[in-house]
């Protein structure tokens, strides 16, 4: 399974990528607050332009299907969606930086799991699409992304799986418009990059401890 992703994935990627230079002066991801972004902390992770682009990320069925759990994006422009915790098994700093290989992890409670992890990972949907999901693993080559500066007040999610041979080989997350009018977070062929910004979440108490992967 793993070849097949990796040679499915290559092909994909060799499309005109996004660079991955972070804008000069960016040591740090920076919160709406203009905090520096802290690993395993809560944030909600917003559009940089509320509306008319809709609101915070949500989990949400695609297909009739009710698992896996695809993240989504909440229709009203007021709504902040679920939090989420970032984490790294490579960073010893407690702040996150720019290209810095990362997870994804989704921690608001009481929420329909599937009794799946809440790692964030991506998954085909056709050779020239990919959704993300959650039940992936920080450990795996589908859930690696990295947050990357689009300009001075905004940032793009990619995704980095870190091909050998191919270490800067990146794609942003963007917008696709399913046939029901849902908006799945996702990679694909004509989906440009999405502009979001992180405001920390004021409860960090609202971790779900039963599906949330930690760090070692």
């Amino acid at each position: 399974m793993k070849t097949s992703f990796l040679a499915a994935l290559t092909t994909f990627l060799l499309f005109p990528l996004i660079s991955t230079k972070p804008s000069v002066g960016q040591a740090q991801v920076l919160d709406t607050s203009g905090n520096p972004v802290e690993w395993g902390k809560n944030y909600y992770i917003l559009p940089f332009i509320r509306e008319p682009l809709g609101g915070g990320l949500i989990l949400g069925s695609h297909n009739n299907r009710s698992c896996p759990l695809y993240v989504t994006q909440e229709l009203s422009d007021v709504e902040k969606g679920l939090r989420v915790v970032f984490s790294s098994r490579v960073s010893r700093l407690p702040t996150v930086s720019p290209l810095a290989p990362l997870s994804i992890t989704t921690t608001s409670p009481n929420i329909v799991t599937c009794e799946l992890l809440l790692v964030w990972q991506l998954v085909p949907e056709s050779n020239s699409l990919w959704l993300v999901s959650i039940g992936g693993n920080s450990a795996s080559l589908n859930s690696v992304f990295k947050i990357v500066p689009y300009d001075s007040y905004s940032y793009s999610i990619v995704f980095c799986p870190g091909l050998s041979g191919i270490p800067s080989l990146c794609k942003g997350l963007g917008i696709y418009y399913g046939k029901d009018g849902t908006r799945y977070l996702a990679l694909g062929e004509d989906i440009e990059p999405f502009k979001f910004v992180f405001q920390k979440a004021d409860d960090t108490k609202s971790q779900n401890p039963q599906y949330l992967e930690t760090m070692v």
